[in-house]
């Protein structure tokens, strides 16, 4: 179906799309680099990005699974191995091995419970020692830091000093220039600019201690912010201390910024005398933003996309980047993607060893089994630096995986690690799960938390919105639970029977002949969504699908979508702009019908949209926001809403014209949902935005946003509470158990129980007002409106949201 009045280009009914919808092809390229438990259980999900890489990946993956694990049964991993820089520290006598432990060694052997001990006693002196190496890391680097600001501080005295000292013998100078300018009457515009301007150099010299002089190289207009130049410096002290590190700023401070941190460290080396080559490696649809930023922030340093086809490559290996010239200070700086950097790992070794070895969208190389990483830590390089904004998405592991590639020397044995920070699937009623009793308990009696804050501390630097963007308006998010219709009610107990496949073929249903049985819970997700995703009924009377000739009941049909109806009315109406994300392409298209029989205008990106067309439908989309001379379209003909699927907006969307966000069903993984947040609540933003979470009542939409909740309180415990904000040191006070126990609170309460007590399982008029009318759902103090609701649940933005940074 498609609408000549809509952006959108992508047919509602394109059999390609339902497709792949109905196949698990899609998620495997998703989740080949970064498989986890929970992604497997979705198979109708949009992969993240639908290029080369992802197919690439998948068929390496495949190819070496097997062997991988053969290899791995034969090997195994001893818990008492301890890590290359443990080794050497053993070796030299800084941690201590007691006879006991040499004799076992030796194969002379213990007793079963003398060997725990020892073992116990093997793994504390190893973690005490690296908590010992890791202070003295934060150290250098926090005192490097002050001494830095300290001398710059001086000198910023010193030229306060000068400037007032000019002023004064200015004001003695020409008595004639004085009293000619005073019969000039009022000073000119430019005049009182100029006076402004200068007093708030001053006091600016005056009252702040400046961080870090903006590298000489960087092209002019080009300036770096306090934050900025605080992040280049920490790079720096890196650099200088010979450690590597994760520049794991939160989502939504714009990919710009980080770009701009990797650029600014070049250029500070590059005043240092220090050559390259550099390199950096990033999914192919930003390598031509990584480009454009390096001409435009250093244009007097050459810049090579290494990209194309064998022959282009062969020619640009045998021109700009001969591995003969890689020391001369002209050799470019080398931009590449994850394909190339498999494929021509050789060659590229042939340039390296690089002076910095730069991978953006870092979480990648969370599964310490993946080719890119294996293939990434092949290419020599003396310095590594990972840029992310979700450096855990599931558990430690993936952190683990990280902290390996940036720095193998200290983080080489994933048992070890395991066997210190053991925490999974915290507060989960599942076999093995942590209890938040559990880590309380650790922390008081052996500070388990703490040393894994300590850990991280010199090789971790996250800064957050809250902090750096003090002009960003607030965010609130709201989940909104909806019931189930009959319909809905009546597949369910099909699904649950294994007898809904046959009962629709039986009504004339064929998209039913692809309805897989065996996968009920993903079945359970697609019902709760909207049951017409199993295929249209017919219409006997008109011989038309049921939705075309009675529409309403494409919303009757599904309690989401009565919901969706009541709150998108209520929004148009109020003049906002909205985003819709699902996990579902197939769902996308139910909602663009509906959207069509409403009569607005949207636009669409999925994971089969082409680049050029999603910048065209962004630009048509932002274009609104500064329609009519400068002043917000908000008249019925505006673009309302953007349908996204969530997966596919990993690539650089930002849509700040819009101020509402609904997640109208929820992803396994947590960031996915926060980043689809941060699309419109980032840089440029300049309205309150609310978040809405649809959530259907005794579903599988319950579990998940409980496995949601498991997984952020693992985020909040190893890294918001780790307060990395400032480089070598926390930002806000001591760590203690109140904090923890903030941290380890669940947002929502009891989700099993919402809805059972309400006469109908329908959001009523009041609670709807409340949430919706955003005077009352922004107010604070008295004029707050409850927290939660029978039918809502307002989640604190101070205590810090399930899906974004808790700001403790």
């Amino acid at each position: 179906m498609s609408n000549p009045d809509t952006a959108s280009l992508t047919s509602t009914t394109n059999p390609a799309i339902e497709a792949a919808d109905a196949t698990p092809h899609d998620l495997k390229a998703t989740t080949d680099l970064n498989p986890t438990e929970d992604d497997t259980k979705s198979d109708d999900v949009e992969p993240e990005e639908d290029d080369e890489e992802d197919n690439l990946f998948t068929s390496i993956e495949t190819s070496e699974q097997e062997a991988l694990g053969k290899t791995e049964q034969a090997s195994g991993h001893d818990a008492t191995a301890a890590p290359t820089l443990l080794k050497d520290a053993i070796t030299k006598g800084e941690v201590d091995v007691d006879e006991s432990e040499a004799e076992e060694e030796k194969g002379e052997g213990l007793g079963e419970e003398k060997k725990g001990e020892e073992h116990v006693h093997h793994r504390t002196n190893q973690l005490e020692f690296l908590l010992n190496k890791a202070s003295e890391y934060s150290n250098f680097i926090a005192n490097d830091l002050a001494e830095l600001q300290s001398g710059l501080a001086a000198e910023a005295e010193l030229a306060l000093k000068r400037e007032e000292k000019k002023k004064r013998k200015s004001e003695g100078g020409d008595k004639k220039k004085k009293k000619r300018k005073k019969n000039d009457g009022e000073p000119t515009e430019g005049e009182v600019n100029l006076a402004a301007a200068q007093t708030k150099h001053e006091s600016g010299l005056a009252g702040k201690k400046p961080i870090f002089i903006q590298p000489a190289n960087l092209a002019e207009g080009c300036v770096l912010k306090d934050y900025q130049l605080e992040g280049v410096r920490w790079l720096v002290s890196l650099y200088e201390n010979g450690v590597s590190g994760i520049l794991a700023d939160e989502m939504g401070l714009g990919k710009t910024i980080q770009v701009g941190l990797v650029i600014s460290l070049v250029a500070h080396l590059r005043t240092m005398a220090v050559s390259g080559p550099f390199i950096v490696v990033a999914p192919l649809a930003t390598l031509p933003n990584w480009v454009r930023e390096f001409e435009k922030w250093l244009p007097t340093h050459p810049v090579v996309r290494f990209h194309g086809t064998q022959s282009e490559r062969d020619e640009m290996m045998a021109g700009p980047l001969n591995p003969k010239n890689k020391k001369k200070d002209d050799f470019p700086i080398i931009v590449t993607s994850y394909e190339v950097a498999i494929r021509d790992e050789k060659r590229l070794n042939k340039i390296g060893e690089f002076t910095y070895l730069v991978v953006d969208e870092g979480q990648r190389l969370k599964n310490h089994r993946c080719t890119l990483i294996s293939s990434l830590k092949r290419i020599r390089s003396s310095n590594r630096l990972l840029l992310s904004g979700t450096p855990i998405q599931n558990n430690l592991d993936e952190l683990w995986s990280l902290l390996n590639f940036v720095n193998p020397a200290i983080f080489d044995d994933l048992s070890i690690f395991q066997s210190w920070f053991g925490f999974k699937n915290i507060g989960q009623k599942v076999q093995g799960a942590t209890t938040e009793e559990d880590i309380l308990l650790e922390q008081r009696q052996n500070q388990t938390v703490t040393k894994l804050h300590e850990i991280l501390r010199p090789f971790l630097l996250r800064r957050i919105k809250k902090d750096v963007l003090t002009d960003m308006p607030p965010k609130k998010e709201v989940v909104v639970y909806a019931g189930m219709s009959k319909l809905q009610t009546g597949y369910s107990e099909m699904i649950e029977k294994g007898v809904l496949r046959d009962i629709l073929l039986n009504q004339g249903i064929e998209q039913a002949r692809t309805l897989s049985q065996t996968n009920k819970q993903m079945n359970h997700r697609k019902n709760c969504n909207h049951p017409f995703m199993f295929g249209e009924p017919i219409d006997p009377a008109t011989g038309n699908p049921l939705g075309t000739a009675h529409p309403q009941l494409l919303i009757k049909a599904s309690g989401k979508f009565a919901l969706l109806d009541r709150m998108l009315e209520r929004l148009f109406k109020d003049k906002h702009q909205v985003l819709i994300f699902s996990q579902m392409t197939s769902l996308l298209n139910v909602i663009e019908d509906y959207l069509i029989l409403r009569n607005w205008k949207y636009c669409r990106i999925d994971g089969s949209t082409k680049i050029d067309e999603r910048q065209r439908q962004m630009d048509i989309y932002n274009a609104e926001k500064t329609a009519n001379g400068g002043k917000r379209n908000d008249s019925d003909d505006r673009h309302f809403v953007f349908l996204l699927s969530t997966r596919a907006g990993g690539l650089g969307i930002n849509l700040a014209t819009a101020d509402t966000c609904i997640i109208f069903d929820s992803d396994w993984n947590p960031h996915q949902d926060s980043q689809a947040m941060d699309r419109c609540h980032r840089i440029g933003q300049n309205r309150p935005v609310a978040v809405y979470r649809l959530l259907t009542v005794n579903s599988v939409d319950v579990e998940m946003m409980e496995k949601q909740i498991s997984k952020k309180k693992l985020e909040r415990m190893a890294i918001v509470g780790g307060d990395f904000r400032k480089a070598g040191s926390r930002s806000r006070g001591e760590f203690n158990d109140q904090a923890l126990t903030n941290l380890l609170e669940a947002d929502v309460k009891d989700l099993q129980s919402k809805g059972a007590d309400a006469e109908s399982v329908r959001i009523d008029d009041d609670e709807f007002e409340m949430i919706m009318n955003r005077e009352k759902l922004f107010a604070e103090g008295d004029g707050a409106i409850p927290s939660e609701g029978k039918m809502y649940d307002v989640l604190d933005s101070n205590k810090g949201d399930m899906l974004g940074a808790m700001h403790a």
